[in-house]
């Protein structure tokens, strides 16, 4: 945030509003972006959270779902979820995270529908505790569907299972 030091009040409050406002017209421009184009490496919310800015590049995507050019909903959910679980607000986690998947996937959507299923829950299972889901999860994927980068990303979040979900994903 900007300091602003030796100015006096309405000065301050200038500088403020014109901030603001730069702000809230960069975050508009955004929201008119393609989901592409919002959902780049080298744009929006990315860059917010690859410099730790998690709860700002999620609640950018929680504006853009409400307000932008959304294509694709269960991405852009999965994404807000997963950037309210590296903040630490699982409650928020939990929210986009079951807006990300839904039964359809797992009864209709094949091999990779069924894996998605599982990795979502997984991942909610591990944000709710439950070590027993995760591992039955985890067990199954292994019998039935290949390893994945997402079946990875669940093992490591059951063997970091003492951490944070931002320090057990990494």
């Amino acid at each position: 945030m900007l300091k602003i030091v030796n100015c006096n009040l309405r000065t301050k409050f200038i500088i403020y509003f014109f901030t603001i406002s730069i702000s809230a017209n960069s975050q508009n421009l955004e929201l008119n972006f393609s989901q592409a184009n919002f959902d780049s490496n080298n744009c929006c919310w990315r860059k917010l959270a690859n410099s730790g800015q998690y709860i700002e590049a999620a609640n950018l995507v929680v504006m853009y779902l409400k307000k932008g050019n959304v294509s694709n909903k269960q991405s852009l959910n999965w994404h807000a979820s997963q950037l309210f679980a590296m903040a630490g607000d699982n409650k928020m986690a939990l929210k986009y995270l079951n807006k990300s998947s839904n039964i359809f996937h797992y009864w209709f959507g094949g091999s990779d529908g069924k894996t998605w299923y599982l990795y979502v829950h997984g991942v909610k299972a591990f944000i709710k505790r439950d070590r027993k889901k995760l591992n039955d999860i985890i067990n199954l994927w292994n019998k039935k569907y290949p390893v994945d980068l997402n079946y990875k990303q669940l093992v490591l979040l059951s063997s970091n299972w003492n951490k944070t979900y931002l320090e057990a994903s990494k």
